[in-house]
């Protein structure tokens, strides 16, 4: 009976939020979620980007998170396709953030030069 107990737990108590790599201005957004969704939020800061994708394999394919956000130039397109894939088997919902910096160019490079 305990088991089934477990099973029949609300599952939004179960779900995760993971951000990775929050930026400040994002980290002040979080702040401003309600305590229940506050103490669901957990932070990841890759110092390694080659084991990033591991990592968001691992926590799509658990099924504990219900939403990740992660800006977009730390994955490639291909690898975001793989991500996209697995997200929608496990229902965890991924929030791609665009880069709030432009990427330089050649000449914005060589004006920097």
């Amino acid at each position: 009976m305990n088991a089934l107990f477990n099973h029949y737990q609300e599952p939004s108590d179960h779900y995760w939020m993971l951000w990775v790599a929050p930026t400040a201005e994002q980290k002040q957004n979080l702040t401003k979620l309600s305590v229940s969704e506050r103490q669901r939020c957990l932070m990841l800061h890759p110092k390694n980007n080659s084991q990033l994708l591991t990592a968001l394999e691992t926590a799509i394919t658990s099924g504990l998170y219900q939403s990740i956000t992660l800006p977009k130039h730390l994955i490639s397109e291909h690898q975001g396709k793989q991500l996209e894939l697995q997200a929608i088997r496990h229902n965890t919902h991924l929030v791609w953030l665009k880069d709030e910096q432009p990427s330089l160019n050649s000449a914005s490079q060589l004006r920097l030069l």
